[in-house]
């Protein structure tokens, strides 16, 4: 129940439209009742049912004063102008609270409607905004697949759920409780024999509940496999189709649908179930009305009277549907609470990398790094980084080589805060990085790495992505000391060519100085480069390796690369091997001390 509240407190904000809703809701359950009511006068004086009404009664709001006055004017009616007027006079009444009704169930739903689809679009919005919060190391745990499946098939069950919910506390009940006043009001001992069905529904349905609830659960964490697999199918297909695997993932497919598929087929008879479970239960209460009001008509006189009896039956009646209505609401609720939970595992993860209170911000970077005995270890792993301590000054360029594992991009990593150290700090400026505004210390740097992510969109608007008040002569630029303008500028429409999903209508070497771009676009003062020519071919490799140093040029820079022959400029080179740093120095130093640097320097000129 505690998800049921917590879904419902985003519903607070719409507060007013709440309040409208439930009071049309009212007005439309108390004018069908009105509705009902005017019936019955008619068809007993008409057909001679009862004795008409001569005299005019007191009036009263009770069942009895309200039908005892229009049944004196439908008598006066019909003995002053004839039966047909009669009808008309009923029909006209019957047709304007008809008419009063279901302009009050339209205003209901008039108001209700926003509400949710507003309330939904708030939950997703916070999802959405805490999937991009959640620090890396979540997804390194999480299936993404999963995660999407959440931000949507997840989301939608909770407008299922709000919906049905407020229809629930709205609508539903109060008709059946307006009715059920209306009943005791007309007839108590017939209303205690119609109740007397209640208690097996209750049990029935409860059991009913219980058993959507859990096979739904299962359903959700199938449509999560098959959420990861589409995405996995997706981003691998190349992969896919290369190990000529395109039978195997369709069977795989095939398989987890097959589960998923039998087990919602499963939820969706039980909810169909109750419906017409509680209508034929309601027949069965309503028959035992009939049976014991005809007796008691025609057994008993004087204790029930003909008309009372007719207005039971047709107020009774009229009980089912929102009856029918809230069971199979409350059924679809207990489904949709499985996504709810869903949805609230993944907003209440953990955000381990958290902003201070008052943070400190910062514009500008004006001294250096430092690493004071920094380790690091991922979850449910060894350490990855053992006691670094360097310094990196202000506009110097720092190169990390090493074996793949070492740690490199990991030390890369700690400085914008996609991940917080285990043990020591990073100071920037003498001042912990954790003391500093997130974005603001993200602002200033640029990260360029070998995973390029590329957008659907033109060549300038991914220049400019994250960034708005941007002047065409600041992509330009940019796109000139990344070595970009030259490809962009042969391009069908230049600057606005479109270039596909992640780049496909690029080479590798021209997506990668795109990002370069995108990178300079942003003035940063730390550049971050993590292999970003590792997958290139020799051409492009110059091409990219001269944007860099292009880009490099007053710069603080940190650069990964396993090519060698990119890091030889730097100002000092790093070489890590499982979490330490063993070697350090200019590349001249590095090859004069013979050690590891060396070795793999002339293992690589001598691989060509």
């Amino acid at each position: 129940m505690n998800d049921f509240f917590r879904v419902l407190s985003y519903v607070k904000p719409y507060t007013p439209n709440v309040v409208l809703a439930f009071l049309f809701n009212i007005l439309y359950s108390v004018f069908s009742v009105f509705t009902l009511g005017m019936i019955v006068p008619f068809i007993s004086i008409l057909f001679g049912v009862v004795d008409a009404v001569e005299l005019k009664p007191a009036f009263s709001l009770s069942v009895d004063g309200i039908m005892g006055i229009m049944s004196y004017y439908i008598t006066l009616i019909r003995s002053s102008y004839g039966v047909f007027y009669a009808l008309l006079f009923v029909s006209a009444l019957f047709l304007g609270c008809s008419f009063i009704s279901n302009l009050c169930r339209f205003l209901g739903l008039y108001f209700m409607n926003p509400t949710q689809i507003n309330t939904v679009r708030d939950i997703q919005n916070a999802l959405y905004r805490k999937s991009l919060i959640l620090p890396l190391s979540y997804y390194s745990e999480h299936k993404s697949g999963d995660v999407i499946t959440r931000l949507h098939a997840d989301v939608q069950e909770l407008d299922i759920l709000i919906r049905n919910s407020m229809l629930l506390l709205l609508r539903e009940p109060w008709l059946v409780i307006v009715f059920l006043i209306t009943l005791l009001m007309i007839s108590p001992f017939l209303t205690l024999v119609s109740l007397s069905i209640f208690p097996l529904l209750t049990f029935i349905l409860t059991k009913i509940s219980v058993s959507i609830r859990r096979k739904s659960k299962q359903g959700q964490a199938q449509l999560s496999i098959l959420g990861s697999m589409f995405e996995e199918s997706i981003s691998g297909l190349r992969i896919i189709k290369g190990f000529n695997a395109i039978d195997y993932f369709i069977q795989k497919f095939k398989v987890v649908n097959q589960s998923y598929t039998r087990l919602i087929n499963k939820v969706n008879r039980k909810v169909e179930l109750a419906s017409p479970l509680s209508e034929v239960l309601c027949t069965l209460s309503l028959c035992f009305v009939i049976g014991i009001g005809g007796y008691l008509l025609f057994t008993q006189k004087g204790h029930l009277r003909a008309d009372t009896l007719i207005l039971f039956v047709l107020v009774f009646a009229r009980l089912i549907p929102p009856l029918q209505a809230g069971v199979r609401s409350f059924n679809l609720m207990q489904k949709a609470l499985v996504s709810a939970r869903r949805v609230f595992e993944l907003m209440d993860a953990d955000e381990v990398v958290e902003e201070k209170m008052n943070a400190l911000p910062i514009k500008h970077f004006e001294h250096n790094i430092t690493f004071k005995d920094v380790s690091f270890a991922y979850e449910s792993s060894k350490g990855v980084l053992h006691h670094i301590n360097l310094t990196i000054e202000k506009g110097q360029s720092l190169a990390l080589v090493g074996m793949s594992g070492a740690g490199k991009t990991t030390l890369l990593n700690l400085l914008p805060r996609f991940y917080d150290v285990s043990q020591g700090e990073i100071l920037l400026d003498g001042v912990n990085i954790k003391d500093y505004v997130i974005s603001d210390l993200r602002a200033l740097m640029g990260l360029v790495s070998q995973d390029i992510l590329l957008f659907n969109d033109t060549v300038y608007n991914n220049i400019c992505f994250g960034l708005e008040n941007v002047s065409e002569k600041q992509v330009y630029e940019a796109a000139k000391i990344a070595n970009a303008d030259e490809f962009i500028s042969a391009m069908p429409q230049a600057y606005q060519t479109n270039i596909g999903d992640r780049g496909v209508k690029l080479s590798g070497g021209q997506r990668q100085r795109l990002s370069i771009a995108r990178a300079v676009l942003r003035n940063p003062e730390i550049l971050l480069f993590d292999e970003a020519t590792s997958a290139l071919d020799s051409q492009s490799e110059v091409m990219v390796q001269e944007a860099i140093e292009n880009v490099m040029r007053n710069r603080t820079s940190v650069m990964i690369a396993h090519r060698l022959t990119s890091v030889q400029n730097a100002d000092r080179i790093l070489v890590f091997q499982e979490g330490n740093v063993v070697e350090e120095g200019s590349h001249h130093q590095l090859i004069q001390q013979n050690g590891m640097y060396a070795k793999w320097v002339e293992m690589q000129q001598v691989n060509g």
